[in-house]
């Protein structure tokens, strides 16, 4: 029996449910497969070259998930916020270190699956399958207009339309971060916020 106890947990089956039309049973087997785990802000999920990565499900918080190259300069690669998957893909599915790091940017809780128990989950329904497979084409279709954005936008729309995907995280993420997320220096980043507030 599926236990509400929590906004966060009923959020999640109301988005899982606008997919895939899961039974109670279903739910169930989502639940107890995933594993439930806390962490404070500044505190790394997973560290770069040194762990697999889990698949991440973000029940309250937010995610910063980066990629620090050979000059020790990051590169925010994704934030990922309640109800959002996040994750190192091929790592979590080849059992291969993550190039990434992942790290709280505030207290979150997440579920986290390893391969196994997703691989159990995927097997014990055929939902389960058609939920990631939608899952996994609405996440090629966002990395791909971020591409289009990345190539094609001014700094000032990245800005704004990182704005609309991520309300209130300017509260949340330090400025360093979102400018390296967008691809620009915090400086300028600063100077285009003065801008667009008219001061």
């Amino acid at each position: 029996m599926i236990k509400k106890d929590s906004i966060q947990h009923t959020s999640i089956i109301n988005n899982l449910t606008k997919y895939v039309d899961f039974s109670e049973e279903e739910l169930d087997k989502f639940f107890e497969l995933g594993e439930t785990s806390f962490y404070k802000k500044n505190q790394t999920l997973v560290h770069k070259g040194k762990e697999s990565s889990p698949f991440i499900l973000i029940k309250k918080g937010c995610l910063m998930t980066s990629y620090i190259d050979e000059g020790d300069f990051r590169h925010v690669i994704q934030f990922g916020i309640d109800n959002w998957w996040t994750g190192d893909l091929n790592s979590f599915m080849n059992n291969v270190p993550s190039i990434y790091s992942i790290k709280a940017m505030t207290d979150v809780e997440v579920l986290t699956w390893n391969k196994v128990n997703f691989d159990l989950l995927c097997a014990s329904s055929p939902n389960f399958e058609k939920y990631f497979r939608i899952l996994f084409q609405n996440s090629l279709i966002s990395h791909q207009k971020r591409i289009i954005r990345n190539i094609s936008f001014s700094a000032e729309q990245k800005y704004l339309t990182f704005l609309k995907n991520y309300p209130r995280l300017e509260l949340i993420v330090p400025q360093k971060y979102i400018a390296s997320y967008l691809g620009i220096t915090p400086v300028f980043l600063s100077n285009l916020r003065k801008k667009l507030s008219g001061k």
